[in-house]
């Protein structure tokens, strides 16, 4: 079988597909050694620049993206989604990440898409997995004002039609027998490769409104817990431990229920580092 090239457009990582790339590339053209590669890169004398971008130890300037671009004979569509993916992965900030994995998304236009259009969408605006715990507790066929105002914060008609729209299309909610929209148990899948990325962006947006719900939301209902605390490796697992098994306790809470649920609530929890550490000596 005839060795082919890496699709850049199945790839949510530039390292790893550059270093896919630098395999295929190898049997198919002997003359793609680490010797040429550096003189395409303008570092004929640092050998080691293109495995420290590999294993994540140097990131790629835009001055560099270029070089690479070239480098790997990327036409305009495969350059324009390496560029997106570079500043993605080697972005900083929520709101970074975020602009750029758009840009991942609306510029992977090939059969190999990494993320149906739909689905992601799903994940890019907080109230359609609410409207779609809502519907399970109201009974609804057309009135988009009541819907959107149930909402917290409450969203337009326009949002709450366009949602419904696509809870539709992707199979997540049907009409019942009495002719109202219900949620249909149906799981979302975006794929191996994307799951980790879309969950993360979907978490961003939950802990956001978090917080707004804390700055603004006063007369409404909440409880939060806040604590900052120095732990061992051990006492760390132990903790994590107990934050998976609440998880499993709040789903049997859930489907136990015996009353009537009248809400729909969202649950934040996170364990996360706030200072690097210590080392043994």
């Amino acid at each position: 079988m005839e060795k082919s090239l890496p699709n850049i457009f199945e790839y949510i990582d530039f390292r790893k597909y550059l270093d896919d790339y630098r395999k295929a590339r190898r049997e198919i053209d002997p003359g793609f050694t680490h010797a040429f590669i550096c003189h395409k890169l303008g570092q004929p004398n640092a050998r080691s620049y293109f495995n420290n971008v590999i294993s994540g130890r140097k990131n790629v300037t835009t001055g560099f993206i270029d070089l690479f671009i070239k480098l790997l004979e990327l036409g305009p569509a495969e350059a324009k989604f390496f560029r997106a993916l570079v500043n993605y992965n080697q972005a900083t900030s929520a709101n970074e990440k975020e602009y750029y994995f758009d840009q991942i998304v609306q510029s992977n236009s090939t059969p190999f898409k990494l993320l149906d259009k739909d689905t992601y969408t799903y994940y890019t605006a907080w109230y359609h997995s609410t409207i779609r715990s809502l519907l399970a507790i109201i009974d609804f066929k057309d009135d988009y004002k009541d819907l959107a105002a149930r909402l917290l914060p409450p969203i337009s008609v326009t949002q709450a039609k366009t949602s419904i729209k696509l809870l539709l299309k992707l199979g997540l909610i049907a009409s019942d027998s009495r002719g109202y929209l219900k949620p249909v148990d149906k799981v979302l899948s975006t794929g191996e490769k994307v799951a980790d990325t879309v969950l993360q962006h979907y978490q961003i947006r939950a802990f956001e409104l978090g917080k707004d719900a804390i700055a603004n939301d006063a007369c409404q209902p909440k409880h939060t817990l806040t604590y900052t605390v120095f732990v061992s490796d051990t006492g760390y697992k132990r903790i994590i431990g107990r934050m998976e098994q609440f998880q499993s306790e709040v789903r049997s809470i859930i489907h136990k229920d015996e009353e009537k649920p009248n809400r729909v609530y969202q649950i934040n929890l996170q364990i996360i580092p706030k200072s690097s550490k210590l080392e043994d000596k």
